[in-house]
């Protein structure tokens, strides 16, 4: 039989260790670093939430070469002073190799697993291209003219925007797009919707959930569909349903739309 002793000693225990780390920090993340000669940037960080805007080059008083950024970083500590603390040791750090600029997080090893981070303002020029790598976290980039690529372990992605092109990777999320350039999007657990916002582009997607794609145009495409719940076209130049499977050329063929869903496929075009 159980020592009544022993229980009580092993609660106490169990509930001083979910204690230790019950207090909470915060400090502020802001930055600003110089994008002169650089055309492609990278942003490299774990769990972290992020949303990026875009200024027009075009208006330069308004819209410097310049990478800024502002967020916070949360901690957990021991003691209300701990987590204070440990908030403020980690540092973003900003490096440039020819025409690549890079943003990663430099975190000591003493306050690993105890601070998160949030990028709630991006700002940089809309003619860059944009590389967004992180665990875990939502996702919105909007006004973004250069190519655009994201990779994210788990959250829900926006994008407005990308008009060099667009590749999203997801592994638990949906994905949002609208878009002037070609798509490549893939999800291993959510639904994809995409709106070409302007004439036809190239679509490669791969998606567990339902995938919704507004065409552009459909006078000249090279269809290609898997879909484990159904297909359904409805466009000026095709009206088809299918249940799982559908190939069809149209025009001269030339822009592919290649998509595997999990879920249905549905098609239309933009009036």
């Amino acid at each position: 039989m159980r020592s009544p002793g022993r229980h009580a000693l092993g609660l106490a225990l169990l509930v001083a260790g979910a204690c230790v780390f019950a207090w909470r920090g915060e400090a502020e993340l802001v930055g600003d670093h110089d994008l002169a000669g650089v055309v492609a940037v990278r942003i490299d960080l774990p769990s972290t939430p992020m949303s990026v805007a875009t200024c027009e080059p075009a208006a330069p008083g308004a819209c410097p070469e310049r990478l800024r950024y502002a967020g916070r970083v949360l901690a957990t500590g021991g003691s209300e002073a701990d987590a204070k603390a440990h908030a403020q040791q980690p540092a973003l750090v900003f490096e440039r190799d020819d025409g690549l600029g890079r943003l990663m997080v430099d975190v000591p090893l003493a306050v690993r697993g105890l601070v998160d981070f949030e990028l709630a303002a991006v700002e940089l020029p809309a003619d860059r291209d944009l590389e967004l790598h992180t665990d875990r976290g939502d996702i919105d980039v909007f006004g973004l003219r250069g190519a655009l690529t994201i990779d994210v372990g788990r959250g829900d992605v926006v994008v407005d925007g990308g008009d060099a092109g667009v590749a999203i990777a997801v592994e638990v999320g949906d994905i949002d797009v609208r878009t002037a350039g070609d798509a490549d999007l893939q999800t291993d657990s959510g639904r994809v919707d995409l709106v070409q916002d302007a004439g036809p582009r190239r679509v490669f997607v791969d998606a567990e959930g339902d995938v919704e794609i507004e065409l552009a145009g459909s006078a000249d495409l090279d269809l290609d569909l898997e879909a484990a719940d159904g297909i359904s076209i409805r466009t000026q130049a095709v009206v088809a349903l299918a249940d799982r499977t559908l190939r069809r050329r149209v025009g001269a063929g030339t822009v592919l739309v290649q998509v595997r869903a999990g879920g249905s496929i549905t098609i239309t075009e933009r009036p």
